[in-house]
């Protein structure tokens, strides 16, 4: 995993969770919940944090849909969920 930073807001902003394309049904967010947690930047902004997924070999998941059922796909190696 890669951690990065990112400068954000408001509580709102250190809610927001976001999707990768490349890997279906995983959403990814902030490491911090409560802006105290986060740096103070003293201008009125904050420094958040978050971890990237990586995958140093193909890997297999298989998700559970109470509806659809099974739903088995390959997630190649590589990075993943890093915010646009």
């Amino acid at each position: 995993m890669a951690t990065y930073s990112i400068t954000i807001t408001s509580e709102e902003d250190l809610a927001e969770q976001w999707l990768d394309s490349n890997v279906p049904h995983i959403s990814f967010g902030y490491n911090e919940i409560e802006l105290q947690e986060c740096v103070d930047n003293g201008d009125g902004t904050y420094t958040a944090t978050y971890e990237s997924m990586v995958l140093p070999s193909d890997r297999t998941y298989t998700y559970i849909h109470p509806v659809n059922g099974e739903t088995t796909y390959t997630v190649s190696a590589g990075e993943y969920g890093v915010k646009p």
